[in-house]
């Protein structure tokens, strides 16, 4: 915002912030202006102060917005929070602020009487007076949804989606074993009641423990954000609940192809014909590159490049849509059977893009309808785990072989032209026959 609409110069030459209340806040702020005085005669330093004190008042007039008509005691008790740390103070309940020192409590003492006559809610704010939250575990998704807007930026609709129905899944676990109780009344008692219908879950559905870790995390996670805005404790209560894997509970990791499999199977000539083309060139893509399915399927065309001295992949950092981790994002060269797919698909995957899952399930029934699938274990991310092998027997570095797989090894987020040679002079040593 130009601020420079709200300093004016005085007859004494003296510049002073001067601002009119606005008419959606006036009957929450009695002031009809706001003025004060930016102590000095210099143009430029006086819009250098007027701007946190223009930005503390917006915050101030949020906060009382944000309290007006809300009909939850959790959401006017947000808006204290907001309000006294508008003002410069944390929230603190009525029975807490005799411990805090002499000096801040005098301090906020004389800001609550100071703000009464001008502005009512800072006063309940200032002096703890707001009511006690009490949101149930039905309000938890919504509260976690806008309090952590910042947090949901950057996910791709698909992986919105995905994050929703997780936490909204472990939500109705949970309000099934607990009801729909105030988040105030679930203790470590109700927290590991959970735990105990989790364990009961998965011995009698035969799931892994990372089912149930998930739901803890999803819920934990929500509520943690919850008790940053409400200055609440919720999530605590949820703190080492975590089942621990067994051999037969832990999340067992997709076996590598044997690369003689991948050679004389799946590279065989018209081995994938029951697929699209589009299926086709998603598995060739994958088997000299190690990427993921869904980097894969997410390429875009400004990522794909044919004609560079090295032809290779962008794994790119996006706004719309998050990598699985920062390390992920790279660059892979292109060699053997994925350089040809790629050449038939300058462009990407436009039909899977965001469509990862589909993808998935698609390939995967046809690979093992076509006895492409040496163990029901084996799965088209299969391929991954084959490239890692292969780099690793081949000699390929720690280092190289995280800069090849998007694993984390402390490295900069892409290789130099002398570096991306030697990945493309490693895989070209190692590539399938192929043509």
């Amino acid at each position: 915002m130009d601020v420079s609409r709200y300093v004016q110069k005085q007859a004494s030459g003296i510049y002073r912030y001067y601002r009119r209340v606005p008419a959606e806040v006036a009957n929450l702020d009695r002031r009809t202006f706001v003025k004060k005085s930016l102590k000095t005669k210099n143009h430029k330093e006086a819009l250098e102060r007027a701007d946190p004190i223009n930005a503390s008042t917006e915050r101030l007039w949020a906060a009382l917005a944000a309290g007006k008509g809300t009909s939850q005691n959790w959401e006017r008790h947000e808006a204290a929070v907001r309000l006294a740390q508008s003002l410069g103070f944390s929230y603190r309940p009525i029975s807490e602020s005799a411990t805090e020192p002499l000096a801040l409590l005098d301090a906020r003492i004389s800001a609550a009487m100071e703000s009464a006559s001008q502005h009512p809610e800072a006063e309940v704010a200032l002096a703890g007076l707001a009511p006690e939250p009490n949101p149930r575990v039905s309000d938890v998704w919504e509260m976690y949804e806008d309090h952590n807007r910042a947090g949901l930026m950057g996910m791709s609709p698909r992986q919105r989606e995905k994050h929703k129905s997780s936490r909204l899944r472990a939500l109705t676990y949970l309000k099934a074993v607990l009801g729909d109780i105030l988040l105030k009344n679930i203790d470590r008692a109700g927290a590991l009641k959970f735990r105990n219908w989790w364990t009961d879950k998965i011995a009698r559905e035969g799931l892994r423990a990372d089912s149930a870790n998930r739901s803890f995390s999803d819920i934990a996670g929500m509520m943690t954000v919850i008790d940053g805005a409400l200055q609440t404790e919720f999530h605590a209560v949820f703190e080492k609940v975590r089942i621990k894997a067994t051999n037969k509970t832990k999340q067992r990791k997709r076996p590598p192809f044997p690369p003689e499999w991948v050679q004389k199977n799946i590279l065989k000539p018209g081995a994938l014909a029951t697929m699209t083309l589009e299926c086709q060139l998603i598995v060739y893509t994958m088997v000299e590159t190690g990427m993921r399915l869904g980097e894969v399927c997410n390429l875009r065309e400004e990522d794909i490049h044919l004609d560079d001295e090295v032809p290779h992949l962008d794994v790119a950092e996006r706004d719309d849509r998050r990598q699985k981790t920062d390390y992920s994002i790279r660059r892979v060269p292109l060699v053997g059977v994925s350089l040809w797919a790629m050449q038939q698909a300058p462009k990407g995957f436009e039909r899977y893009a965001d469509k990862a899952d589909n993808a998935s399930s698609s390939i995967n029934n046809l690979m093992n309808k076509a006895g492409l699938r040496p163990t029901p274990r084996h799965t088209v991310y299969s391929l991954r785990h084959t490239f890692q092998d292969r780099i690793e027997n081949a000699g390929a570095s720690d280092r190289m072989q995280a800069d090849l797989m998007g694993h984390e090894f402390g490295r900069p987020t892409y290789g130099d032209g002398a570096e991306m040679k030697r990945r493309q002079e490693l895989l070209e040593r190692i590539q399938f026959k192929w043509g």
